[in-house]
């Protein structure tokens, strides 16, 4: 699996709520066009938002980075911002499944 990790740096917790507004319908609409396995997007409390998005393939994560190039433009025209970006192999990680976690709630 591989990761791609974006930190978007913003002046506020409201420009935050809109670019993270952008961001999630912009990438979530692009999920299946870019075989995605994971896609996270954190607001902290200063306004920055945090991505991490999932791949199973390297080709699959390069061809997304070329693609998403005009969003990160976007965002940085849009607002007073500062983008940095990462690729990563996740290391250790762990997700409790929802559906179990319903269930124990109900039984």
């Amino acid at each position: 699996m591989y990761t791609k990790i974006y930190q978007i740096k913003l002046t506020s917790l409201t420009e935050g709520k809109i670019a993270a507004s952008y961001v999630a319908e912009e990438l979530g609409g692009s999920i299946a066009k870019h075989n995605m396995t994971g896609l996270n997007i954190f607001l902290c409390k200063e306004g920055s938002l945090y991505v991490t998005i999932n791949f199973d393939d390297i080709s699959e994560m390069k061809a997304f980075e070329a693609g998403q190039e005009e969003l990160f433009n976007e965002l940085k025209q849009s607002f007073t911002c500062r983008a940095v970006d990462y690729a990563a192999v996740p290391v250790f990680r762990y997700e409790r499944e929802a559906t179990n976690a319903a269930l124990s709630a109900l039984g």
